[in-house]
């Protein structure tokens, strides 16, 4: 049988080449050639977990079918030489959430209801077909994969792009409402933060606004202006509110995401503050509390940003090809499978600057 090479999270932070057998097929399954994954924001915070361990991180896969069983061949109508990009969900595909788009949401992929969720890059692969994961030179395709042809011109490297851009098409504006007329407020320049800015500006919304912090961000928040942001923040240069403000001529913000994570909750306690009567707000903090009188004195709808659905990387990917933006230059660091460690602490903007959206392809 022949050898597959992966990158195998083994501990903490910490990875290792590992071989393994190419799986056989049933008939109902494939097999992936990938040629690119990206480095996904998750994946420098799954990478310091002990949970899933060993497994093969990586979940924003794009590949060439190298291997497909005739039913699946039939099924999914794809053929050997086929180029996808995949969800990370591996769902059930007959629950009320998978039938209404929602995969995110079966109770199979859901991280806060499953205990081991079925998804690529958060699996265990110590029993066969062991290759869960992108940090692979192949992946294994069971019946139940979601997926995405992309276009024949499309480099493999910028399809990565697909699940955070789809991210960015879900929380922004098929959740938050961003469109003509509408002001939106996103915080956080990472690659979620530029995906709900690109979203936001190919929607049509009046005003784009970017708010980064730090030196770290600099580069990003410069980039943003050229992928439809109206105007980038820096909050280490003055009072966010306060530029808000002056920005709209003292009205409030209709829509906001925040994609940071907001460890102390100050991102909650501003988004409620600056946003206007009837907003929307998705934001991203999971311990945070937040105050229900600003929420019913300006009749706000809140929300929590969490994956995306079938749509959203539909929208992702007719932006991507209909380049009115210069989205790749989002890819700004390339490593190959025995790089994955440096892959993953680049993205976390540790021992490398620059990176936005770092790629790892296998074949390097």
């Amino acid at each position: 049988m022949r050898s597959v090479k992966a990158a195998v999270k083994v501990g903490v932070e910490r990875t290792e080449i590992r071989d393994f057998a190419l799986p056989s097929l049933s008939g109902d399954d494939g097999i992936l050639r990938v040629d690119a994954v990206g480095v996904g924001g998750s994946d420098p915070e799954l990478y310091r977990m002990t949970r899933h361990t060993p497994a093969i991180m990586g979940h924003e896969n794009v590949g060439t079918i190298a291997e497909i069983g005739d039913r699946a061949a039939e099924r999914w109508r794809l053929q050997v030489g086929d180029r996808i990009a995949l969800h990370e969900y591996l769902p059930c595909h007959a629950c009320h959430y998978c039938l209404t788009g929602n995969h995110r949401l079966c109770a199979r992929t859901d991280i806060f209801s499953a205990g081991k969720p079925q998804r690529y890059g958060q699996m265990d692969n110590l029993d066969p077909p062991h290759l869960w994961g992108g940090y692979a030179q192949y992946l294994y395709l069971p019946p139940q994969i979601l997926f995405h042809r992309i276009p024949s011109d499309m480099a493999a490297s910028l399809a990565t792009l697909a699940v955070p851009l789809g991210n960015g098409w879900q929380w922004a504006v098929l959740e938050g409402g961003a469109g003509p007329g509408k002001t939106v407020l996103v915080f956080g320049p990472g690659q979620q933060g530029l995906g709900c800015v690109i979203a936001s500006a190919s929607s049509g919304a009046d005003k784009v606004i970017l708010v980064g912090k730090g030196k770290r961000d600099r580069a990003r928040l410069d980039l943003a202006l050229r992928l439809g942001a109206d105007h980038v923040l820096d909050a280490d240069d003055g009072d966010v509110g306060d530029a808000v403000r002056s920005i709209l001529h003292g009205q409030g913000v209709d829509v906001v995401v925040d994609t940071t994570g907001d460890v102390d909750g100050s991102v909650a306690a501003l988004s409620l503050e600056l946003a206007a009567p009837f907003a929307r707000l998705n934001l991203n903090g999971l311990d945070q509390s937040v105050a229900l009188r600003p929420i019913k004195a300006k009749s706000l709808i809140v929300r929590a940003p969490r994956g995306r659905t079938y749509k959203a990387v539909e929208l992702a990917l007719k932006t991507m090809a209909a380049k009115r933006y210069p989205i790749e230059e989002m890819c700004t660091h390339y490593y190959a499978l025995d790089e994955v460690h440096r892959a993953i602490l680049a993205s976390a903007g540790r021992e490398v600057e620059g990176a936005i959206h770092v790629v790892v392809e296998p074949w390097r």
